[in-house]
């Protein structure tokens, strides 16, 4: 296999096994079609992501785009940019639709002077949720499929919903080869036993009585819609660490629950974190 650092990277990911799964077949693909001298640009398929809340999708588009174009024979880039992100806007069927023109500007502008644009697209579609069979977004999709053989679609339904999935699967294969990408986080008792071992790194192990709040806390924390995932979780931890390590001596290495009651559910911190979160999202995201 040959080296690339960011299938590497991609590889010592949380989970997302169906993601590494992909990423490690594209990997065989690469290494085949140079072994093989095999026909130029052969066409990988396109991506359907169904994100859980908390999924860094950002983050795993950028890396994805980064292997692709490191690996050199995956995918043809050509224009300004080598992956572009778009919002699709919900129209009601009885109003006129403008997310074709759009859509076309924004890769005409990534084309720049090339007059072409070649490289990744990702959609979310997720306000289209419940209407993937209205006229307005079954053109759309007839419109992206002209540019199929020069674009990798990354279809993005965040907020895992399984009923969406399988109705937009339904209709996306009637105009594209897909592959379907599940991104969904552990349990909270999973989550909890990541926070634990972050916080075990420091020399600090949790009571059960603890351990359960903080499962309660996760909880909380992974309810709303922009819950940050992993990031999230180590803020918390070292948040937890730090609130540890001030405090008034003497101290034994247990942690239990009424040393860190300011990270109870319905506490000032969970509260205060969930509000930040939303801001820092909202403004990072603003379509």
């Amino acid at each position: 296999m040959s080296e690339n650092a960011y299938y590497k990277e991609i590889m010592a990911l949380h989970g997302l096994d169906e993601f590494k799964e992909v990423i490690d077949q594209w990997q065989r693909l690469s290494d085949n079609v140079e072994k093989f001298h095999a026909k130029p640009r052969l066409v990988v398929p396109n991506l359907l992501w169904a994100a859980d809340n908390g999924i860094d999708r950002e983050n795993l588009l950028m890396l994805l785009t980064s292997f692709m174009y490191t690996s050199g024979n995956l995918l043809e880039f050509y224009g300004n940019v080598r992956c572009l992100e778009c919002f699709v806007d919900y129209v009601p069927a009885d109003k006129e639709c403008h997310e074709i023109e759009k859509i076309g500007e924004k890769i005409r502008d990534a084309a720049g002077f090339r007059s072409e644009y070649h490289g990744l697209l990702s959609v979310d579609v997720s306000e289209w949720t419940g209407h993937f069979e209205d006229a307005h977004f079954i053109d759309i999709m007839k419109y992206l499929a002209t540019m199929d053989d020069d674009i990798c679609y990354i279809f993005q339904l965040p907020n895992y919903n399984q009923q969406a999935v399988q109705q937009l699967t339904q209709l996306l294969v009637l105009f594209f080869r897909i592959q379907l990408i599940n991104m969904k986080l552990p349990d909270s008792a999973e989550l909890c036993n990541y926070i634990c071992k972050e916080i075990n790194e420091y020399g600090l192990n949790l009571a059960k009585d603890a351990e359960e709040m903080i499962i309660a806390s996760v909880n909380r924390l992974r309810e709303d819609k922009y819950f940050a995932g992993y990031d999230m979780l180590d803020r918390l931890a070292s948040d937890i660490v730090y609130s540890v390590y001030t405090s008034t001596p003497p101290y034994d290495g247990i942690v239990t629950k009424s040393m860190i009651s300011a990270f109870a559910p319905d506490g000032i911190y969970v509260s205060e974190l969930i509000e930040n979160n939303a801001k820092v999202f909202t403004a990072q995201f603003n379509y």
